[in-house]
This record gives C-alpha cells, structure tokens and sequence, in this order.
C-alpha cells in the first residue's frame, strides 16, 4: 500500500467537506493507512503544500506515493498542474468528489458518494491512465492541464457570474440557500447571453484552417460533463486520447433557445450552426477580449493564441471496486 498525500479543501460545498473529511479520516485510521493531511484555506494553498513535499524528493522515493484530494475540481485541478510542475514524476491523483459540479469524476465512473470513492481508492493496487487536456498559450506564454474543460466566451462568462453569485441579486442569493444552483447557471447563462458579443475565431487542425466571425461558445472538452451535470460534449470521452471542440456560430436568440434543449436532450450535436471537431492537437486564435475558464474556475479577459493537445496521467482509482448499483 502507498503512503497518501492527502490535500483538503474545507470550504468545499459550502463548508461541508470538513464533516466529509473527519468521516474519510476515521475509515483511514481504522484501517491503518499511512497517510498525511493538509488543509487549504486559499487558492495556491494547495502547490505550496505539494512543492514543499515534492519539489526536492527523489524519483525513487516519489513512487511510494499517492496525492488524495479532498475537494472540488478546481483543487484537482490545481494538484494536477502543481504535480506537473513540482514533481521529479507523474505522483498518481487520486480524488473524493466534495464539490458542486465534480464533472471528471462524473467523466471517469467514480462515485459522487465520498465514501464509497474512498473505497474506489483504497482497494486500487496499480494506477490506471486517464485523459487530460493541456494548453500552450503563446500570446501571454501561459501552459499549464486540465480535467474537465477550456471554455471561451458564453460558458466562460457564465462561470464568471455564477462564481460571483453569491454577490448579487437577492433571487440568486435565495436560490443558493435553496441549493436550486442549476436555476442559478440557467439565470448565469442567460444573462451571459443578453451582455457577450459575438468574435471571431480562427481554427486550425492539422493543415487545415476554418474561420467563424460570429462565434459566441468556444469550449475545448476532455469529457461530456460541463457544469451542474450538463452535458456539453457528448461525444467526449476521457480514453480516446482526443479533445472535443464546440463552437457556436452566429447564435442569435431563438437559436439559443433550441440549443438550451437540444442539450437538454442530448442533441446538440446535430445543430448546423454548432460545430463539432475532435482531434489530438487544436490551435485556436482569438483576437478579442474574451472571458475564459479553466476546469470551472475563471480566468478573466484576455486574447489568445491557443494549442491544446490530448495526454494521458495516471490515477489511482479502482473505478470496478464498486458495483455499479452502489456508485
């Protein structure tokens, strides 16, 4: 059995993941796993912690570890770029869903209850390999991975507001005290959809150049789920070592509305004006200030000049470990 490095991040799902935690760190402790925990308080808590364990420690010794995450996606995300960053070798990710969307551990088949996903980790016995994405943008020398999606422009804004929720508007308070999230996106997206202009973007795959002047979604995915458990990508899927591309053109407001239940119903795909690619390299070129999200968390405005790649890391998960009836 490998030592666990385990990352925390309490405040997930509005504090709950504290309670979530001291229920994981009894199962641990009755089983005698050796293990060490830190809990985050801050964004960047999380690459402090793995560059004072990682950054130093030899390659040998690295191979007698796991990261466990405790948290959300967006501390997934950030273990999973720090590792990259930090480590002498790819450390295996392992991951209890604790947050609002866990869209990769929908992607993968891990279970949303926190204790039988502990149980999916414990009784893995070698790491298996999964998909992610990874971006190169030239225009601010940017680089970094991510799990679930790289969203430009509608989603993107949307998961602006919807991460300054909690700021304005008493519906939208009220809501979030209701836990109706998805009614606050659906409130999200449509204002996102009143206020975002349509760009221009330039795609190129392969030698091949296409060019939209009217586009409102740009969203780049690993797998199917976007947030709130939509399914934005269906044709995603985290072992075909592809990205899926989802551009929206010239979307004016009742093609809008179709494509909200075209989503609904899995059906978006079949659209004329919304275009579908998958490759394994994608370089994307947007000459205009547009919002843009990484895994969910927002990234503000900027331009870019973008290549994405597809490329696989591995996870110590036993998705199988559970039967399906009880995930």
């Amino acid at each position: 059995m490998r030592s666990f490095f385990i990352i925390v991040n309490p405040l997930a799902r509005h504090g709950q993941a504290a309670k979530i935690w001291e229920q994981v760190q009894n199962v641990l402790d009755s089983r005698n796993v050796d293990y060490e925990a830190h809990l985050t308080d801050h964004v960047g808590h999380t690459q402090q912690f793995i560059h004072l364990k990682f950054s130093k420690m030899s390659p040998e010794k690295a191979k007698n570890y796991v990261v466990l995450v405790v948290g959300g996606d967006g501390t997934l995300n950030e273990a999973l770029n720090s590792i990259k960053k930090e480590a002498a070798i790819e450390v295996p990710l392992a991951f209890i869903p604790v947050g609002q969307n866990n869209g990769f551990a929908k992607g993968i088949g891990l279970s949303a209850d926190p204790l039988t996903a502990l149980e999916q980790v414990l009784t893995a016995t070698e790491p298996v390999y999964y998909d992610i994405g990874e971006y190169q943008e030239t225009t601010h020398n940017e680089q970094g991975y991510f799990l679930n999606d790289f969203g430009i422009g509608l989603d993107a804004y949307a998961t602006s507001l919807n991460a300054n929720a909690h700021k304005h508007v008493r519906l939208k308070k009220f809501l979030l005290r209701a836990r109706l999230r998805f009614l606050v996106y659906l409130i999200n997206i449509f204002t996102a959809f009143l206020n975002q202009e349509a760009f221009a973007v330039t795609l190129r795959i392969g030698d091949k150049y296409e060019f939209f002047k009217h586009a409102r979604i740009v969203n780049v995915a690993n797998h199917p789920y976007f947030e709130n458990g939509i399914v934005l990508s269906p044709a995603a899927d985290v072992n075909d070592h592809q990205l899926d591309l989802i551009i929206a053109d010239n979307l004016g407001f009742f093609k809008f509305l179709l494509l909200s239940i075209a989503i609904y119903f899995k059906k978006q795909l079949k659209l004329p004006y919304l275009h579908h690619y998958k490759d394994k390299n994608i370089h994307l070129i947007i000459n205009s200030l547009e919002y843009g999200q990484i895994d969910g968390e927002e990234v503000g405005s900027k331009y870019y000049d973008i290549f994405f790649g597809s490329s696989k890391y591995p996870f110590w998960l036993n998705i199988q470990g559970v039967p399906v009836a009880k995930r």
